[in-house]
């Protein structure tokens, strides 16, 4: 017994959903936690080594206590805590540096203070790659500011909403297949499309235009090479008309369901080209 082309159980329907706003105001606030973090961490040793690079001697009043250094790949970030005199007993200070560097094993550490100002302590292994730590601060700062200014953009645009929605009541019902018109494909934003299709019964000038979201780079289920039609589903009894993907993955569709549609559609393409095979010798 042949196999129906579109099968006759309810069926899922999973869709995408544009980008939620909440999301990006939150990943805008993670972007900002961490340049306020890498300023915090960074830069009161940055401006303090600024003052000791080039005008460094051995620290006299001062005492290594403990050190680490942290590698992720070529990425390394080190915490030094040194303790020097002061006018009421010892301090301790806390150092957290990272930077980048082709290096394997352990690092040397020497302590040094800025001539004449032992209030001014560092490590050698700071001093010594104080460039290289300004420019890992600043490509961090960077990144994490980008990311957090493209959320925020995110975040702040003019949204589209859910259009989707009302496709998503076709969960669990029984579809049948439709052929829409594709009329529009729009970009409200440089990850999303906004397709607008009518089904071909009742066409564009009806007035039953539907507009569905997918990520960029989705398209839907072609029925022609002119890529002006495609494939939909929808409730025998009518209500809205889903237009497929072309993975159809819109729908929880069985692997021998999925190879039957295939199968029709390059059927439905091989009449196609054979008519115009046709119309090319006719003419």
């Amino acid at each position: 017994m042949q196999q129906p082309l579109f099968p006759t159980r309810p069926l899922k329907v999973t869709l995408p959903k544009p980008p939620s706003r909440i999301g990006a105001l939150l990943l805008f606030l993670v972007g900002v936690a961490f340049v306020t973090g890498i300023g915090f961490l960074m830069g009161p040793g940055l401006v303090r080594d600024a003052q000791i690079l080039g005008n460094a001697e051995p620290a006299t009043a001062a005492r290594f206590v403990s050190g680490r250094c942290k590698s992720k790949l070529i990425i390394h970030f080190c915490d030094v805590t040194i303790e020097r005199r002061g006018p009421t007993g010892p301090i301790r200070e806390e150092n957290s540096f990272g930077f980048f560097d082709l290096h394997l094993g352990s690092y040397s550490i020497a302590l040094m203070q800025k001539k004449g100002d032992p209030t001014m302590v560092t490590s050698d292994l700071a001093l010594d790659h104080f460039w290289n730590r300004v420019i890992t601060a600043a490509l961090f700062v960077l990144l994490f500011g980008a990311g957090a200014l493209a959320s925020l953009r995110q975040a702040t645009r003019k949204g589209i909403g859910d259009v989707n929605k009302p496709f998503r009541e076709l969960s669990g019902k029984v579809l049948t297949l439709q052929i829409v018109d594709v009329l529009d494909r729009a970009l409200p934003d440089e990850k999303s499309w906004l397709w607008t299709y009518a089904p071909v019964s009742a066409g564009p000038a009806m007035g039953q235009q539907l507009t569905l979201f997918t990520p960029v780079n989705t398209w839907p289920f072609m029925l022609d090479r002119a890529g002006r039609r495609a494939l939909a589903a929808s409730r025998p009894d009518g209500g809205p008309v889903l237009m497929l993907d072309s993975g159809l993955t819109f729908l929880n569709l069985k692997a021998d369901e999925q190879a039957r549609i295939l199968a029709w559609r390059d059927s439905l393409l091989a009449e196609e080209d054979a008519r115009q095979q046709g119309y090319a010798q006719g003419t």
